[in-house]
C-alpha cells in the first residue's frame, strides 16, 4: 500500500474521531449524555454477544454495519429518534456527510463504507435487518439504563422499531425483556439524582421510617447515614424523587480489608418509604448506585442482606471475605474486575453511630 493511500486512510480516521463528540438524547448510567460513538460501540458488542444466535449471517459484515451505520453523524450530528419525523431529509444529509467524510479514502475503501451504509439505510440484506433490530434494542436499553432528565419519554420505547424487532424469535424475546424494564420506568416515573443539602432532613426521616418495622434492624440506619455524611464518607448518596417527594435513598461508603485491596465499597443503607416498598424503587436505586460506583472506577462492592434479593444484581458470597458475626451467605460480594479481596471487612466507624 502506497503512502498516499495510507495518509488518506489516516485522515479519514482523524475526521471520524468527531463521532466521539456527537451527543445523543439518551444519558448514560452515570447521568451524562452518551455519544454516538459509544452507541456504535455497544451495538457492536451486542452483535458479538448474540453472534451464536445470528445463524446464517455474515458476522464480519454485521460488525461492519454496526460501525458504519451512524458514521455520517460525525458531520451534522444526531437527530433523536423521537424527532425523526421532523427531519424528512435526514437520510440525504447523512449520505452527503458520509461522502464528505470519506473523501480522502482510496476508491475501494470508500466504496465499501458507502455500500454498507446504503445497505443499512435501506435494510436490504439480512445482515442489515438484524443490525436495524439490534440498533433499536440498544437504544431502548440505554434509555432504560440511563439517568435521564425529568420528563423523559419512556413510552416512546414501547413502539420504537417494532417492525424490526419482531423479525426473529431472538429479537422478539429480547424486546419483551427490555419492554418490561420500560414499563417499570413508566410505572415509577422516578428521577434518581444526587442528594442535595436540602434533602438531608428528609433522607433521615425516610431512612428511619423504612427500617422502623424491620425485625433485624438496629434502627440506627438514619444515624449511620448522617454520620457517614459528616465524616465525608458518602461516596454515593442518591435519592429517588417522585413528584418532588423523596421516596427512596441509597448510600455507598468505603470499606477496609486486611489484604490491602483498595477501591472497595459497602452498599447500604438502602431505604424506601414503607408504602412504596415492593414496587421496584429499591431495584432502580440499586442498579443506578452500582453503575455510579463503577463510573468512579471502583473495584467492587459488598453488601449485607438477603442473598435472594441481592443475588439478582450479581452479588455472591465470597469464602475469602467475611464480616464477624454474620453467616457467610448473607455477606455478599460484587466484583467489577480484578482479584477479590480477602480477610475481615471493616466498615467506617460511622456504622457504630447511635444518635
Amino acid at each position: 500500500m502506497n503512502i498516499e493511500t495510507l495518509n488518506g486512510r489516516l485522515e479519514f480516521l482523524r475526521e471520524s474521531e468527531q463521532l466521539k463528540s456527537v451527543l445523543r438524547s439518551a444519558h448514560t448510567s452515570s447521568g451524562r449524555q452518551e455519544s454516538t460513538a459509544e452507541h456504535s460501540w455497544r451495538l457492536s458488542l451486542m452483535a458479538m454477544v448474540f453472534a451464536d444466535e445470528l445463524k446464517g449471517l455474515d458476522l464480519l459484515k454485521v460488525l461492519k454495519l454496526c460501525l458504519v451505520h451512524d458514521l455520517g453523524e460525525a458531520i451534522s450530528g444526531d437527530i433523536p429518534a423521537v424527532s425523526k419525523n421532523n427531519f424528512p431529509h435526514k437520510s440525504e444529509q447523512e449520505r452527503a456527510d458520509l461522502l464528505h467524510l470519506t473523501r480522502t479514502l482510496d476508491d475501494g475503501a470508500r466504496a465499501e463504507i458507502l455500500a454498507l451504509w446504503e445497505d443499512y439505510e435501506n435494510a436490504t440484506s439480512a445482515e442489515a435487518v438484524a443490525v436495524k433490530a439490534l440498533d433499536k434494542l440498544e437504544t431502548i436499553l440505554q434509555h432504560n439504563q440511563g439517568i435521564n432528565p425529568p420528563g423523559f419519554d419512556y413510552a416512546f420505547n414501547l413502539t420504537y422499531g417494532n417492525q424490526y424487532t419482531k423479525t426473529t424469535a431472538l429479537f422478539h424475546t429480547l424486546r419483551g425483556l427490555i419492554d418490561q424494564d420500560t414499563r417499570e420506568r413508566l410505572n415509577m416515573n422516578l428521577n434518581i439524582r444526587n442528594e442535595l443539602p436540602e434533602d438531608i432532613k428528609r433522607i433521615s426521616t425516610l431512612t428511619a421510617a423504612a427500617f422502623e418495622q424491620e425485625q433485624h434492624s438496629s434502627h440506627t440506619e438514619h444515624f449511620i447515614v448522617d454520620a457517614l455524611r459528616q465524616a465525608g464518607q458518602l461516596t454515593v448518596s442518591l435519592v429517588a424523587v417522585e413528584n418532588d417527594e423523596i421516596v427512596g435513598h441509597v448510600a455507598i461508603s468505603p470499606i477496609t480489608v486486611p489484604s490491602g485491596a483498595a477501591h472497595w465499597y459497602g452498599l447500604g443503607p438502602i431505604s424506601v418509604l414503607p408504602d412504596r416498598q415492593g414496587q421496584g424503587i429499591g431495584s432502580y436505586l440499586m442498579k443506578t448506585a452500582l453503575a455510579r460506583l463503577q463510573s468512579k472506577r471502583a473495584d467492587g462492592c459488598v453488601v449485607l442482606g438477603d442473598p435472594g434479593y441481592y443475588g439478582r444484581f450479581g452479588f455472591r458470597p465470597h469464602a475469602g471475605l467475611e464480616l464477624p458475626g454474620v453467616p457467610q451467605e448473607y455477606f455478599q460480594t460484587l466484583s467489577f474486575g480484578g482479584e477479590l479481596p480477602t480477610g475481615t471487612v471493616q466498615y467506617h466507624e460511622s456504622f457504630d453511630a447511635t444518635e
